[in-house]
């Protein structure tokens, strides 16, 4: 197991090379165990979005954000979106139908977080320049 563990490690680091990554996460196991493994592969290189869709258990998404950010010591931006998931899921029956709109909805507030942070990355290389003039 460690000999498999480490393979997908040495090629996460052959892949990555010193480029970052912008994982999402949704608090679940999945995205979790991908967190993790990204952050022992190439450590601050990672950086996170956690989407709070609303959906996990009272104060669930509080307590992961929490835990992954003691455990793996990366940056996580955190995302409380449960207004907009709720909203869009509203009169939806079909489970089928639900879990396309939590996966569309997912994507389009991660999309929209990460906007933000390259926006705000590209205003300090800005004020940088601004600075070695």
């Amino acid at each position: 197991m460690d000999d498999l563990l480490q393979d997908r490690i040495q090629e996460i680091k052959d892949m990555v090379k010193d480029n970052k990554v912008l994982l999402g996460l949704s608090g679940g196991v999945d995205s979790s165990v991908v967190a993790a493994l990204l952050s022992k592969a190439i450590g601050k290189q990672l950086e996170c979005i956690f989407v709070d869709n609303g959906l996990l258990r009272k104060d669930e998404a509080k307590q992961v954000l929490k835990d992954l950010k003691k455990a793996l010591k990366i940056k996580i931006h955190f995302s409380d979106s449960e207004k907009f998931f709720l909203k869009n899921l509203k009169g939806k029956e079909d489970p089928e139908e639900k879990r396309k709109v939590i996966g569309k909805n997912f994507i389009d507030v991660f999309l929209k977080e990460a906007k933000k942070i390259k926006e705000y990355f590209q205003k300090i290389e800005k004020e940088l320049k601004k600075i070695k003039k």
